[in-house]
């Protein structure tokens, strides 16, 4: 494992990071999910970027969003409702969910997003390292159909 971290820091270092391959298969639990799962190596990345980016934007976020975030979550969101829904009883709550968000996403815009906060170039060349490791929804839905 040290040995994996230490090639994955020099080639962080010395710019020759590439992202590998994304495991894909398909769930149905209460709906059917198309699931995409990094290598090990490449969660040790986004968890980097993550930690990095959180930092510059966690504090522009509004308080009511719960999710990936320190000192919120799922029990926290749920709390928070049941203190309106005491507060105003005839409320209601819209749950919604963005279909194939990440398959559908414009790249080149998010990265236009991004780099309007982050400044810093290696932290750019990382984030499109990673963002563009992530096939849009026609390339996966070829690799699907030649399976």
């Amino acid at each position: 494992m040290e040995e994996n971290l230490w090639r994955l820091h020099n080639d962080l270092n010395e710019s020759r990071y590439i992202h590998g391959q994304y495991r894909h298969f398909i769930i149905n639990d209460s709906k059917r999910r198309d699931i995409a799962v990094a290598t090990i190596r490449d969660r040790v990345v986004h968890r980097l970027l993550y930690d990095y980016l959180v930092k510059v934007y966690d504090k522009t976020f509004i308080f009511d969003a719960w999710s990936c975030r320190k000192n919120k979550g799922l029990i926290g969101a749920i709390d928070r409702t049941e203190k309106f829904f005491r507060k105003y009883p005839k409320s209601f709550v819209w749950r919604a969910d963005i279909t194939k968000f990440f398959n559908n996403v414009q790249q080149e815009s998010l990265l236009a997003v991004i780099s309007r906060r982050v400044k810093d170039e290696k932290a750019i060349w990382l984030i499109k390292k990673v963002i563009g490791s992530y096939a849009t929804s026609g390339q996966y839905e070829r690799e699907r159909e030649r399976e």
